[in-house]
This record gives structure tokens, sequence and C-alpha cells, in this order.
């Protein structure tokens, strides 16, 4: 069921949908609102207050297929109004597997977001362009939609995510020719000169 149906039956009062609802969205925010904050306690806190909210706006929010867009708006909101309180965990001591899934096919490199060398790329990327490539490969949101998480023009999102890609790629490129040199550099110090003694 999708969530258009669990909606006709929340609006037909069926407690059981909306529970079913929550349920499939709650790991998804929790989540995004751990990568925000970084503190698990927090995350779950801003999760709760993201449903809250969400439920309190159910008799005046209109379903047009947006309700996972919807929830991020709130939840990066919320976060948002964390940040003034407490300063974010460093990108790099956030475990792995909070950070979601893999980059998508559409991505070049065909590297992971839960590859360390990846992850160190990531991190210095500004903010904007962090949360941009982690909404749009981890996950998996329209550009559509990361406009209107993060309340910025769809032509903007869009070219945060690709200049997100184009700095992470040059990067990543960087890297591999560093340790190609480094290699050589190794290869020709173990080489012994031959002598005549």
């Amino acid at each position: 069921m999708d969530d258009a149906e669990l909606f006709e039956r929340i609006a037909r009062g069926d407690a059981e949908a909306l529970n079913r609802l929550i349920e499939r969205h709650y790991d998804f925010i929790k989540r995004y609102c751990y990568w925000k904050t970084g503190q698990a306690e927090l995350a779950e806190d801003l999760t709760q207050d993201t449903f809250y909210r969400f439920c309190r706006s159910l008799s005046s929010y209109k379903d047009k297929g947006k309700c996972r867009a919807y929830l991020y708006t709130i939840a990066r909101r919320l976060c948002a109004d964390a940040f003034r309180e407490r300063p974010p965990e460093p990108i790099e001591q956030v475990p792995e597997a909070k950070l979601g899934s893999a980059l998508s096919a559409e991505d070049e490199a065909g590297a992971h977001l839960q590859s360390k060398e990846l992850l160190e790329v990531l991190q210095e990327l500004p903010s904007e362009l962090q949360e941009a490539i982690i909404l749009r490969y981890s996950y998996g949101f329209r550009y559509r939609e990361i406009a209107a998480i993060t309340s910025v023009p769809l032509y903007k999102a869009r070219i945060r995510v690709e200049r997100g890609l184009a700095v992470m790629k040059k990067r990543m490129r960087e890297e591999d020719l560093n340790e190609k040199e480094t290699g050589r550099a190794h290869n020709h110090a173990g080489a012994s000169p031959c002598s005549d003694v």
C-alpha cells in the first residue's frame, strides 16, 4: 500500500494506517536527524518531534505524493533549531551505517558513501553541498524534493548536487594520482643499482 492509499485511510480515521505511515518513514527520518546532529539521543527526540508535528498538521496537509519530502522538511527545520543549541559531531565520527546506502549508478565514480575515502572527501565539501549529495544518493530524493526540503530553487538544488559530485570526483582523481606517484617512488627506491664489485 503506497502513501496515497494510507492517506485516504487516515482521512477516514484509520489509526492503523497512520501507524503504518509512521513506521514506513521513521527509520529514514531518524537516520537523517542523526546525520544532521551526530547525536543518537537528540536524533531520536527530533524524529519523534518530526512525527508529532506531522500528525498535528494532518488536518491541513494535502497529500500530493510528497509526504516523504514534507517529513524531511520538518526534520530539517527541527535539526536547524537544534544546531543553534549544540554543534554537530564531525561527519567522520558518525558511524558509516548511519549515512545510508550506496551512491546510485548515476555516479560515474561508482564510489560508495560507506567507503572511508569517500566520507573523507564528502567531509571537505561545504555543508550545503554535503547535504545535497546525501539527500540525492543516500536517501534517493529527486532534485525537486531536495529543493523543497532545503528551501532553494530547483536549479540551485541541481547545481549543488552536480558541483558537489564534480568536486568529489576531482579530489578522488587527485588522490588516485598521488597514490600512483607514491607507488612509483617506492618501486624506484626499492630497486638496487647494479655494481661490478
